[in-house]
């Protein structure tokens, strides 16, 4: 990074961690100022939107994991009350839950009736890897699913698999030419592991899992099989090299770069129209029983 003087490398946009308004789809106007070379917030993929925005020459990637352990890393992580005071972090479990405690086949049973667009962040349990890549997490037509997806994988550069992050990185380091010494920074260190064989445990959580998940269980598919075939076409290196990770990823290292985040605007006007933006895309925690939308720090 320092060798191409990429100083301002993280958009750090108002509010907080979202970015182009999220969960909106990406819009240009609302990333202010403009000058990131980098963005790794969170963000609702737009190809079109996104090329007016960003230099010709950017590279679009993500990284996907397997639906279930998905759905388990958000049922663990959207844990109380307690985080739907920041950024509505507990929205729409808390909803779903309503103070009672749940197994998993009770909540994406109460889910599966219960979430649709009028519940603030749904896509939170429902395709929300899909939501983020920039589809519906509503849709249910096979082709039109099949047809977007093919479209992301015309338009994102690299797309990863959290199970194999290694592999990943390998076709990473090659897609953007990038130093061993700074690779070997870079490891899975989720402290949620979940277990690549585990499964919904009957056949109606799974029916409910399924309806809710649709679109992300297609997904993952497609981008595993793409995967591999890019994974076998970098041919016989790959070993060689996952072998110089794992090495040098065990020596001691120190990742010294020039990191600067951008500020997010003063801009009331600006500020006002992203609340907006935001509120009218699910981001509005309001919902049945409650007199007054959570306050959202930043936003307010």
């Amino acid at each position: 990074m320092q060798k191409h003087n990429l100083s301002h490398i993280f958009t750090r946009m108002f509010p907080g961690g979202y970015v182009g308004g999220y969960p909106g789809g990406f819009k240009c106007k609302f990333i202010v100022p403009k000058t990131a070379s980098i963005n790794v917030q969170h963000v609702r993929f737009d190809a079109e939107e996104m090329k007016r925005c960003f230099h010709p020459d950017t590279r679009y990637l993500t990284i996907i994991r397997k639906p279930w352990n998905n759905f388990l890393s958000s049922y663990n992580f959207f844990l109380d009350w307690e985080k739907i005071i920041y950024n509505c972090g507990g929205m729409p479990k808390v909803y779903i839950q309503n103070n009672r405690t749940m197994s998993t086949a009770e909540f994406l049973a109460k889910a599966a009736d219960l979430l649709n667009i009028s519940v603030p962040f749904y896509y939170r349990f429902r395709n929300f890897q899909s939501h983020d890549l920039g589809i519906d997490p509503m849709l249910n037509d096979v082709s039109e699913i099949q047809g977007q997806i093919q479209d992301l994988g015309k338009n994102i550069d690299l797309v990863m698999l959290l199970e194999y992050f290694d592999e990943s990185l390998i076709l990473l380091k090659d897609l953007l030419c990038i130093d061993w010494e700074v690779l070997r920074n870079f490891g899975f260190q989720n402290k949620r592991y979940y277990n690549d064989e585990a499964k919904p445990q009957d056949e109606q959580e799974k029916k409910n899992f399924v309806q809710l998940y649709n679109i992300d269980i297609v997904l993952y598919d497609y981008f595993n099989k793409t995967f591999w075939k890019r994974v076998d076409a970098y041919g016989r290196e790959r070993d060689k090299e996952l072998e110089i990770l794992r090495n040098k990823r065990n020596s001691q290292s120190k990742f010294d770069s020039n990191i600067v985040p951008i500020g997010s605007t003063n801009n009331a006007s600006i500020r006002a129209e992203i609340k907006k933006y935001m509120f009218e895309n699910s981001a509005k925690c309001l919902y049945p029983g409650m007199k007054e939308p959570v306050r959202i720090p930043g936003l307010d």
